[in-house]
């Protein structure tokens, strides 16, 4: 008797042991269910930092939330990349079913991307895109959602074109050193803006509205001699502090100014007066983002680059717009 209950506890010993090893083995390739029974994605995102941003991670959270995820939301702060870094690693090692990674800085990435990879963890980059060297780290990006900052660009230099015929001076308000989308609209603008559009000077105003007027007023009173007839403002923000420092300057109507996003001040300044143009960078392609993650994991494909369309708003467009009522943002 002694002899059969010890081989019957050694059989339950090892099949235990068996079971404990094949749940450690496959627990890097498995889903990550929630106890809900929901998949889960990790939001590495930026968090507060305008309209835009606030629209935009709201309706991203909302359209997982309605597509039957588990939405795990990590913000950062002052674009803090190791933070979000941080996150992205916390991410892979906690074995979720996808990352969206929307960057503070575009280059830095590989790093992650390879232990993704490594995961079988697919990768969504929304907004800005990332600037990856690695071939084996950008495997793991599956697709990039967002508008195009490129059209943004150049939109604001047809405007400028088509504004001053006989060209004019100006300066161009930049969001922080080091986002693909600062260089991206920059790579617009400088692909369409006329040769008798002459940019004086560039400066970062970090997306502020603030800053936005303690820059352009330090330009306006540089300058003043050249006749600045346009601003360019890479966001809403920067450009509605421009509009102060231009108003405070006596020059509104004779300074044009033109913004990027779309938000409800934004073109609530276009009617007003205070910016001559708005040109949208709709923040509203949650379902998209969503819709791009369920047909990964459920083994279709996927498009690499998923344009989000936008408008332009001249301020005829603008109260349109604002008197329909239907804007988020």
């Amino acid at each position: 008797m002694k002899n059969i209950w010890k081989k019957s506890l050694a059989l339950l010993t090892a099949t235990a042991a068996l079971v404990g090893m094949a749940a450690c083995g496959s627990s890097n390739n498995s889903s990550s269910e929630s106890k809900s029974g929901k998949k889960t994605v990790g939001f590495v995102a930026v968090g507060p930092e305008g309209g835009f941003r606030t629209a935009n991670e709201e309706d991203v959270k909302k359209a997982f939330k309605s597509a039957g995820f588990d939405l795990i939301y990590s913000p950062t702060q002052n674009n803090d990349q190791q933070k979000q870094i941080q996150a992205f690693s916390k991410f892979v090692n906690d074995g979720v079913d996808a990352i969206v990674l929307s960057a503070t800085e575009d280059s830095g990435w590989d790093d992650s991307l390879k232990k993704a990879a490594e995961a079988e963890i697919p990768v969504f980059t929304v907004d800005r895109d990332i600037d990856v060297k690695d071939a084996k780290a950008k495997n793991a990006v599956v697709s990039h959602i967002g508008p195009s900052n490129e059209w943004a660009g150049q939109q604001a230099a047809e405007f400028m074109n088509k504004a001053f015929p006989d060209g004019a001076n100006g300066f161009i308000l930049q969001g922080p050193a080091g986002l693909s989308v600062v260089k991206d609209r920059e790579t617009g603008w400088s692909a369409k803006a006329n040769k008798n559009i002459n940019v004086l000077e560039k400066q970062s105003a970090n997306w502020s509205t603030d800053e936005g007027k303690t820059v352009t007023a330090g330009l306006l009173d540089k300058y003043k001699d050249k006749n600045p007839q346009f601003i360019f403002a890479e966001n809403d923000e920067m450009g509605l502090g421009a509009a102060q420092a231009v108003d405070a300057a006596g020059l509104k109507g004779k300074v044009k100014i033109v913004t990027i996003d779309g938000t409800k001040p934004g073109l609530q300044a276009v009617v007003a007066g205070d910016l001559a143009e708005d040109i949208e960078y709709n923040p509203i392609f949650g379902k998209e983002t969503a819709n791009a993650v369920k047909d990964k994991l459920a083994g279709k494909k996927v498009e690499k680059n998923i344009v989000i369309d936008s408008k332009v708003f001249d301020p005829a467009a603008a109260k349109q717009a604002l008197d329909a009522g239907t804007r988020t943002y």
